[in-house]
């Protein structure tokens, strides 16, 4: 889904090691977008695996071969299960170890590529039975199905929503993309699979989308997948998201904030990538849980209204570099533009040894721009169709 660019952005010109780069400003008072991700996920994913030195290629939205045989590398050196499949687990553990460095590709020998795949066996695997048992391994911590679902298989993939309950909470119906991984259903990263435009046509509609959205109109992108997930994921830990209606409302910013406390991050209800990795670790262990520290009190809003905001090459720059992993460093500011809140810039970093530009979304958090999960926010809808169109769309 390709989209023109703004034609009336004002341009501001910025300078870094004495190269002229292009900057825009944009109005405060932009309007938001309707919720689409196009390749957030998968950019992400392969510049992860790139400043580790898994050789994904170029960071370009799309999960080939150079890409998966680079998730099979990193498994390899986490010791997760190697299929070159991207589950919650495999991107959780992806994202940390981009922040911290390790463990890093070039710590075991890369694994052989995958065999010619065989007799797809996926079709006679499309059974209640089946699909229920993938449906049940990919439950969380505190977390009991309490029925399958409705299900569909097609082309190696299958749509699942079973009905679950977290642990004291309210049972609800969630949305499961499983993939066949030779021996049995696999549940996996929806928004990157649904970004890659992979999942067949009669399952895309109903794990990628959300109910009303044409998919004529969208192919290659995710409406709510990440932000259902980080919902369900708070409510496993008893942090009280609510329903899991895939927006970042209210009720899911609190939550964020209660289980920041619990975690010991800086509670400011914003998903970066270290709060996004965190939670999906905690609601595979059950721990860190919202059960296990009070509710923090109601937080004032950071800001008051947008016009104090810098939208400077300087301050956007220094936001970029703290959202840098140990092999990560920038080498030109890129283009940036800002929407009350809301900015996009695209610095080139040097990851893994080569220069790629790369794209970011930040938000201000009242003191500073910090980097969030591009995934969850282009999503839940909320960004301004000025920065929306630069930081979402591919």
């Amino acid at each position: 889904m390709r989209r023109r660019l703004p034609t009336t952005a004002r341009l501001v010109l910025v300078t870094l090691a004495a190269t002229a780069l292009v900057g825009i400003g944009a109005p405060a008072g932009a309007a938001s977008t309707p919720s689409t991700s196009d390749s957030a996920g998968i950019e992400e994913l392969q510049r992860d695996l790139n400043a580790l030195g898994c050789n994904a290629g170029n960071i370009d939205g799309t999960l080939g071969p150079a890409t998966v045989q680079a998730v099979r590398w990193f498994q390899s050196a986490a010791r997760l299960n190697v299929d070159g499949i991207v589950g919650p687990l495999t991107t959780a553990a992806l994202t940390r170890a981009a922040s911290s460095g390790s463990p890093a590709c070039t710590s075991v020998p890369a694994p052989a590529p995958l065999p010619a795949p065989g007799p797809d066996t996926a079709a006679a695997n499309c059974t209640l039975e089946q699909i229920k048992a993938g449906a049940q391994d990919a439950l969380l911590a505190n977390e009991k199905m309490l029925k399958s679902g409705p299900y569909q298989c097609a082309g190696g993939f299958a749509y699942n929503a079973p009905t679950v309950q977290p642990a004291g909470g309210k049972a609800q119906q969630v949305i499961e993309l499983l993939k066949w991984n030779g021996t049995a259903w696999q549940a996996v990263d929806r928004p990157v699979y649904c970004q890659a435009g992979s999942v067949p046509q009669p399952l895309y509609a109903r794990t990628c989308l959300k109910k009303g959205t044409p998919a004529n109109d969208n192919a290659g992108s995710s409406d709510a997948a990440q932000v259902e997930r980080m919902q369900r994921e708070l409510n496993a830990l008893g942090c009280n998201a609510g329903n899991i209606d895939g927006k970042v409302g209210p009720n899911t910013v609190n939550a964020l904030k209660w289980f920041q406390t619990a975690a010991k991050l800086q509670p400011d209800g914003i998903v970066g990538p270290l709060t996004s990795a965190a939670l999906t670790q905690a609601a595979d262990t059950g721990s860190p849980n919202c059960r296990q520290t009070p509710k923090p009190g109601p937080v004032t809003p950071a800001t008051t209204g947008v016009n104090g905001i810098p939208c400077t090459s300087a301050v956007l720059q220094t936001a970029a570099q703290a959202s840098l992993g140990p092999g990560e460093r920038i080498v030109l500011t890129g283009p940036f533009q800002c929407a009350g809140p809301w900015a996009y810039n695209q610095p080139t970093v040097n990851s893994g040894g080569t220069d790629r530009p790369v794209k970011l979304l930040m938000r201000w958090n009242g003191t500073a721009w910090q980097v969030v999960d591009r995934n969850a926010y282009c999503e839940g809808g909320t960004v301004p169709s000025v920065v929306a169109k630069l930081a979402c769309q591919a």
